[in-house]
């Protein structure tokens, strides 16, 4: 009998150990971003339909800046595209890809004769950090970014814009739960949270029994990137947001349901707009096969909320 209690106990720790150890290696696939200029390029050559010479040559040649925000280095560019610009916009990419893959939504703003900034997601191309964090630490970068736009180059927050795809637009919609305020937000393709937006994707590429190891490997995220994942929620942060925002999802998107841009379009508030476009595009594709529509769309719901400084061919106030 003594011995039979010690192989159940024998089993119950090497289960336990064996279920721990597999949760922790799942939680790379989620920590891990492999971001990389060639993941852009890659983008680039198979759904854009252009190179990134043609892109890149639209701007003129940036100017590269870094802030740090505790300890990490948040690296990125800014393009001074007219001297007179009345308003800026701030690009926050997607994941596993780098600055360069926001080029896309150059040409749906461009007629707003606005400067621009890109840059790296911490954990991402140039810039610092050693994980992700789901939007929560992205979301303070993002400010820290806007904050060093209206310290350094003279805007004020109503002439700064902020443009996120995919994962940097959930990044953006939690920063718009702060108490500064950017003129609008574009929110392109975003997860509802990132607890929903991993294991929608797993269960496919899965199988449902993921569900069973969900809570260990996000323990070990939680642990690991120091945060609390729950917080990671651009469904609850829209609750708080006040600016108005451009949110845009296709209804054919494989990788993240629509349906979760529907979740976090019910918390926002009456100046908003949900697009929920039938066009049949994959994940934000939208900018690319649409660009027409998608600037048409935008340039709408700028003259609607009276967004002066970002009206097509806007010039009332210079910055530096």
């Amino acid at each position: 009998m003594l011995l039979i209690k010690r192989i159940l106990i024998a089993t119950i720790l090497l289960l336990t150990v064996l279920y721990l150890s597999f949760s922790y290696l799942l939680s790379n696939r989620i920590l891990e971003t492999n971001s990389s200029f060639q993941n852009t390029l890659n983008d680039i050559e198979n759904y854009w339909g252009t190179s990134y010479e043609e892109m890149i040559a639209l701007l003129p040649p940036p100017s590269d800046f870094a802030v740090e925000n505790n300890g990490v280095e948040i690296r990125g560019k800014y393009f001074t595209v007219s001297d007179t610009a009345s308003c800026l916009f701030i690009f926050s990419h997607g994941w596993a890809r780098g600055w360069q893959n926001m080029l896309k939504y150059y040409p749906v703003v461009d007629d707003c004769n606005c400067n621009i900034i890109m840059y790296d997601h911490r954990a991402h191309g140039e810039s610092g950090g050693k994980y992700p964090t789901g939007g929560i630490k992205e979301a303070d970068d993002l400010l820290l970014v806007t904050d060093w736009a209206v310290q350094t180059k003279g805007y004020n927050w109503n002439q700064i814009a902020w443009v996120g795809s995919s994962w940097g637009a959930g990044a953006a919609l939690i920063a718009g739960a702060d108490d500064r305020n950017p003129a609008f937000i574009v929110a392109d393709s975003p997860y509802q949270d990132w607890y929903t937006a991993i294991f929608e994707r797993a269960i496919l590429d899965y199988g449902s029994w993921i569900n069973g190891i969900a809570p260990a490997v996000m323990m070990w995220v939680n642990i690991r990137a120091d945060i609390d994942h729950k917080e990671a929620s651009p469904m609850q942060a829209a609750k708080n947001i006040v600016e108005p925002v451009f949110l845009i999802h296709s209804k054919a998107d494989p990788k993240t349901n629509s349906r979760q841009s529907a979740n976090i379009a019910s918390n926002l508030n009456e100046s908003s707009e949900f697009h929920h476009t039938e066009w049949g595009n994959i994940h934000v594709m939208d900018v690319i096969s649409n660009q027409k529509d998608f600037k048409e769309m935008l340039q709408d719901f700028i003259r609607q909320n009276n967004i002066g400084a970002f009206a097509a061919n806007s010039n009332e106030i210079t910055i530096n």
